[in-house]
């Protein structure tokens, strides 16, 4: 599988753009899905969990929490085990439901590229991968992804205000703990 010029349209020069695909999920066709190769875990978020009508006993349980929103750790609701299909192949994934703010649907990870045998390239907005009758390619949604990635970084923004927010009413509530103890100490 080889990527090369002819690869890139002209307005794609110089972009920093996610890759971002449609892709059908138990049946679902998931649009705003995010091929992210650096992470490990799959995130279907909560809220397209329950527009795929799927419902929480589904959930299997998951003991562990997932850091990356923005740096704040973030515990799953639960895992499910969902079929992602690629053209001709199709692969059991497990995603770990969050509920979180998020302009995407899914992200996936280099697992699942990894068990499709495939390469995701941001670069020239492409997943390939092979199947029994050859190299196929799902071109990236660039449009979708610039508009997202807007998105994303006004939710971080907003999320940023609010710890700073949170961070700066402790302290307050430290100092006027703090300002209290003196007065009951000179009393």
């Amino acid at each position: 599988m080889t990527f090369d010029a002819e690869d890139i349209e002209e307005d794609m020069e110089d972009h920093n753009d996610p890759l971002v695909l449609t892709l059908p999920v138990a049946g679902c066709n998931i649009n705003k899905i995010h091929i992210d190769g650096g992470i490990s875990v799959n995130v279907l978020f909560y809220d397209t969990f329950k527009r795929m009508e799927l419902n929480d006993e589904q959930l299997m349980s998951s003991y562990y929490t997932i850091y990356g929103f923005n740096g704040v750790p973030t515990k799953p609701l639960g895992d499910i085990v969902l079929q992602v299909d690629a053209g001709p192949m199709k692969v059991d994934t497990r995603f770990s439901v969050v509920d979180a703010p998020s302009p995407y649907n899914a992200i996936i990870g280099r697992r699942w590229v990894h068990k499709l045998k495939g390469v995701a390239t941001t670069y020239h907005q492409y997943l390939r991968f092979p199947t029994p009758e050859g190299v196929m390619e799902i071109k990236g949604n660039q449009v979708t992804a610039r508009e997202f990635q807007a998105l994303q970084n006004q939710l971080n923004n907003e999320q940023d205000k609010q710890l700073k927010y949170g961070r700066s009413r402790n302290k307050e509530a430290v100092k006027e703990k703090a300002i209290d103890l003196y007065l009951e100490e000179i009393s």
